[in-house]
């Protein structure tokens, strides 16, 4: 039943980061010291800063190396899911460099290149603050998209009654009448907050955004679009 069991694995996700999250920051913000919220928005490590002034230090060093350990699970993950998605694409010659990037080590069996070079860029982005900052930001919007996209495909070939859509019967898992309203919602959000992170101070997202645009339809327009033709399908036994 993985249809219905990973949306519910997905939904509780959601569900619980959102109740548990929400009583995190009420706890840290019951515990702002002397409630001066300025100067704890200010310091350049907020948590930290209510961690160490509530706390004793070594209670305080936990929640830091916590917080240290976290934060390098998910640039681990991040990773690997970068050079997982450089190999998917190289191994369909979607990508510069494929015939490189596409090479499995024989006796490690990953895609060693892909690893390499998706890691590299990874700690080259954060030698220049800006670049590191912008493209920080711009992966944020980017992921936004790319969960909506999806959704408004769905919504908009389920009114129209054709094209690839989920039925009660692909998808067990849904809330019926109430999917149209939810997914309107979910790309008026997504529409919403688009612009709001690319507005002024973070002009400088916006027009590194267009010019990566830019230069990728250029590169499918030109390049890519003339041996790309997606992933492989195996033939059926």
């Amino acid at each position: 039943m993985a249809r219905l069991n990973a949306a519910w694995g997905v939904f509780l996700s959601v569900a619980v980061s959102a109740v548990v999250g929400y009583v995190l920051l009420l706890i840290l913000t019951w515990s702002i010291p002397r409630g001066d919220v300025a100067a704890t928005a200010n310091d350049a490590y907020p948590v930290l800063q209510i961690a160490y002034a509530n706390l004793a230090p070594f209670a305080a060093h936990a929640v830091a190396v916590v917080i240290g350990g976290a934060m390098w699970l998910c640039g681990l993950a991040s990773i690997t899911s970068m050079a997982r998605m450089w190999y998917a694409f190289a191994r369909d010659d979607g990508m510069p460099g494929a015939a490189r990037l596409r090479r499995v080590h024989p006796r490690y069996r990953t895609p060693v290149t892909a690893i390499v070079v998706t890691s590299t860029l990874a700690v080259l982005i954060t030698v220049y603050a800006t670049a590191f900052t912008v493209v920080t930001s711009i992966s944020t919007i980017t992921l936004y998209l790319a969960y909506v996209i999806p959704i408004y495909l769905n919504w908009r070939n389920g009114r129209r009654g054709r094209g690839e859509h989920t039925t009660p019967a692909t998808a067990p898992w849904n809330i019926g009448r109430w999917a149209p309203a939810v997914n309107l919602v979910a790309i008026a959000w997504v529409l919403f907050i688009t612009v709001i992170f690319a507005l002024p101070p973070n002009e400088l997202v916006l027009w590194t955004m267009l010019l990566l645009a830019i230069v990728l339809a250029a590169y499918w327009r030109l390049s890519a679009r003339r041996r790309f033709v997606g992933p492989a399908v195996s033939p059926q036994a």
